[in-house]
């Protein structure tokens, strides 16, 4: 009772810390790909799993940062025997689990060197919470840019639509024209305004932009 009675007090004052996701399953394999900062492709029995790193999520590989990202867990994993201990299964049936090479946990890795968010959507670790907020304060990793892209913003953005339907394309949007590259982004793009060199530009004006269209 007095127990309880203390658990009641400290989750009141949201003291109590939350506990590491439960293990399901654990297996060993051999990495023999890494999709981006936050996937990769292991070998289990000549069978290959994909895994998504539980509790982190890094830049897409369309984004800011995304190719760094993917280096920096290649670097970790690459071609490395890993034990992956599973936590679950998305929504995509990929593996979600944390990776573990020799003594390191990659995804811890990956949110210390700044190199991937902390999932907070989906995952309540102190432990990762407290690694992003290192990362953030010593400018690691992507932490470098004063106003970096999540990930979650990024899809959310791909997925809205630049215009209502039947709307011209100039009316509600601005333009930025990087002058060193010609490449036009629009007010939704990370890159609108963000380049060392541009300008405002017509809608019409330079090549659009891979990412948001132009």
């Amino acid at each position: 009772m007095r127990f309880a009675t203390t658990t009641a007090i400290l989750l009141l004052a949201g003291l109590v810390l939350a506990a590491p996701p439960k293990v399901v399953e654990e297996f060993t394999g051999k990495v023999i790909g890494v999709t981006d900062g936050d996937t990769i492709k292991v070998l289990v029995n000549k069978d290959s799993v994909t895994v998504r790193l539980e509790g982190i999520d890094a830049p897409e590989s369309g984004q800011s940062y995304g190719k760094k990202s993917k280096e920096a867990l290649a670097e970790i994993v690459a071609g490395k025997t890993v034990n992956v201990k599973k936590t679950g299964t998305d929504k995509y049936g990929r593996t979600l689990g944390i990776v573990i090479v020799g003594d390191s946990d990659a995804n811890a890795k990956m949110v210390e060197d700044g190199w991937a968010w902390h999932f907070k959507k989906y995952n309540d670790e102190e432990r990762l919470a407290k690694l992003e907020d290192a990362a953030l304060k010593a400018k690691r990793g992507l932490w470098a840019d004063a106003t970096p892209l999540a990930p979650w913003d990024y899809r959310a953005r791909q997925r809205t639509p630049e215009v209502a339907p039947g709307e011209a394309k100039d009316q509600k949007l601005s333009y930025w024209l990087n002058t060193s590259s010609g490449v036009r982004h629009n007010e939704r793009c990370e890159h609108f305004q963000k380049t060392k060199k541009g300008r405002l530009c017509g809608a019409d004006e330079g090549k659009p932009c891979g990412i948001c269209g132009g």
